[in-house]
């Protein structure tokens, strides 16, 4: 597969998450990418990148769950990359669609969203 031999970057991540659909793309898995770009996924345009996955994650995917199972990863990775701006997170609402999708029928999504939110707790525990 030509896509996952190339590295996938900033951009290509960017215009991904705009188009509104995600996939398993490289990024998504990759610790390297997150640790290289998670500040700036969330400085970008101001926080665009987390109020578009926030618009991604309020519609029900019935056909593709994957895509929220995807969005939560990616939440859970910015989360562990730059926990001290989870409120930036919050605020638009990630932490609370995060939660309510732990109770979502899509096995992946559940156990996605549970990572996600594991990031959080494990988080406010150890900065109290």
């Amino acid at each position: 597969d030509e896509y996952t031999k190339t590295k996938t970057t900033f951009d290509e991540y960017v215009a991904e998450v705009n188009s509104g659909h995600l996939r398993w793309s490289p990024p998504h898995r990759s610790q390297v990418f997150w640790a290289e770009n998670a500040r700036k996924i969330l400085e970008f345009e101001n926080g665009e990148i987390p109020r578009k996955l926030a618009e991604i994650m309020q519609k029900p995917w019935d056909n593709d769950k994957q895509v929220l199972a995807i969005a939560c990863n990616d939440i859970g990775c910015l989360v562990k990359e730059v926990p001290e701006k989870r409120y930036q997170l919050e605020k638009v609402g990630l932490k609370t669609r995060v939660m309510e999708l732990m109770q979502s029928d899509d096995e992946n999504v559940r156990w996605e969203s549970l990572r996600a939110l594991g990031g959080w707790l494990k988080y406010s525990f150890e900065h109290q």
